[in-house]
């Protein structure tokens, strides 16, 4: 890479980050109004979809999402993506049609502003503490009960070896079997070119920014004991998605 390219590259994350933090700011008090109440969380989540369409547009990203099968907007899933960079949030949060809570680590609530989204429509999972974790799905499993759809990184978090995925952890599959609830495995394929985990380091670049949603996967018959086998149908319908693109290699 070029010196000239480098700056770019980290000019282009730097405004980024500006175009990110003035756009949250300038929509901070609609969000303080809409996570006041339970009955307006809708609101709030259709609001960072246009918080992530406006910061696309000024940032240069283009998004695009393909569906193998239309979703019932008022259906109730579990969305199950890859999880390569921190644009991973941006593009779910504006692509997939359906509203849903993020259930992340812990760490993203100790983010001063940003915490009001885990103090609220958000859960965040310690899984350092058995304690902490439990009452994090205990929290998740009401509100699939309550027909709220969610979305986790089987991952944890953003691996060592992107674009290969890391193992997957199985709480988002245990989930998914003990409340009777369709898993949505979702490919991510262009975020870690866009922004790599250490973007702010080596940069980033405007382009495109694809998902595809696969179709959901019905867990009928399947009991906790079929949730490792069923992390590895979603591990590998995400995996050859990412062969299909070659993100990575198809041997």
């Amino acid at each position: 890479m070029s010196r000239i390219v480098y700056f770019l590259k980290l000019a282009w994350a730097f405004y980024f980050l500006v175009c990110f933090v003035m756009l949250f700011l300038i929509l901070y008090p609609l969000f303080l109004l809409f996570l006041s109440r339970r009955k307006w969380y809708r609101m709030a989540h259709k609001l960072r979809a246009i918080w992530g369409r406006m910061l696309m547009f000024l940032t240069g990203i283009i998004p695009k999402v393909e569906f193998e099968q239309v979703l019932d907007r008022k259906g109730t899933y579990i969305f199950a993506p890859n999880h390569f960079s921190y644009l991973d949030i941006l593009s779910v949060n504006v692509l997939i049609p359906v509203y849903f809570n993020f259930m992340a680590k812990h760490s993203l609530n100790k983010i001063p502003l940003f915490n009001i989204f885990f103090r609220t429509i958000d859960i965040p999972v310690d899984r350092a503490s058995n304690k902490s974790s439990h009452r994090a799905f205990t929290k998740a499993g009401q509100r699939l009960q309550q027909g709220t759809s969610l979305l986790l990184f089987p991952e944890g978090k953003i691996g060592s070896m992107v674009p290969q995925m890391s193992h997957f952890k199985l709480g988002a599959f245990r989930l998914a079997i003990e409340n009777g609830v369709p898993i949505v495995p979702v490919t991510i394929l262009d975020n870690h070119q866009r922004m790599p985990d250490d973007g702010m380091t080596v940069g980033g670049s405007p382009g495109r920014m694809r998902i595809y949603v696969h179709k959901p996967l019905s867990v009928d018959g399947l009991t906790v004991q079929d949730a490792r086998r069923l992390s590895e149908e979603v591990f590998n319908i995400i995996n050859q998605k990412l062969k299909e693109a070659s993100i990575v290699d198809k041997n």
